[in-house]
């Protein structure tokens, strides 16, 4: 499957997400002057909504028609939401079913396409990973803990040990255990795997800004909104 038909499968799901009555809350950019949800730009860094991606897709402002930058920008409606919302909330709720159901159904697009824009199924995938993307990543990860760079080097040396870089590896623990060097050659690092690194990290830092941004705010009650 090609790009461009990867892409039409994307705006059909879109669709079909917004045609459902429950979308409301996701269908554009929350308005939070008007409902008084002053703390909301102070939590949610980066806002997105379901008519925003549908406009990006429409004039065509994803990476050479990258379907997993859509992806990520539809994941990031809902994490925004569950990131808002009291756990256990109506809103956190209906995010965490939307996630399952946009994920259900994404998956069937990945595993068709493969996502990275492979148009030669005899030909090796290409990754589609812009360096900005790459560059990114390989900042952000030393800035994680070392439970999570560790988690990060077991799901390398499990799928990609070739990315990892050292003269005699005894295992993935040494590197966190001993404080070593590491060197993570990310171009090796196959765009399935990527992605769900990436997601990870950035799941990761967008907790830390939230943590950072909750501990300026008053003790004054939120108001649930997406």
């Amino acid at each position: 499957m090609s790009e461009d038909e990867a892409m039409r499968k994307m705006s059909k799901l879109i669709n079909y997400l917004m045609s459902r009555q429950d979308s409301a809350p996701f269908r554009e950019p929350v308005d939070w002057k008007n409902l008084e949800l002053f703390d909301y730009p102070k939590i949610v860094k980066k806002p997105m909504d379901l008519g925003t991606i549908k406009r990006k897709m429409e004039r065509g402002q994803y990476t050479n028609g990258n379907v997993n930058e859509c992806a990520d920008d539809i994941r990031l409606i809902w994490t925004n939401c569950k990131t808002y919302n009291a756990d256990g909330s109506d809103f956190y709720l209906l995010a965490n079913s939307f996630s399952k159901r946009f994920e259900d159904r994404y998956r069937k697009i990945e595993y068709d396409h493969r996502v990275y824009g492979d148009k030669n199924p005899s030909s090796p995938p290409k990754s589609g990973i812009s360096l900005d993307v790459k560059t990114r990543f390989g900042s952000n990860i030393f800035r994680l803990s070392g439970m999570e760079l560790g988690h990060i080097l077991q799901v390398i040396d499990l799928k990609c040990p070739n990315a990892l870089q050292d003269p005699n590896p005894q295992n993935v623990e040494k590197y966190v255990s001993e404080e070593a060097e590491v060197e993570i050659n990310v171009d090796a690092i196959d765009p399935r795997t990527f992605s769900e690194l990436d997601r990870y990290v950035k799941e990761k830092m967008l907790a830390r800004t939230t943590g950072e941004a909750l501990e300026e705010l008053d003790d004054s009650p939120k108001k649930q909104k997406r």
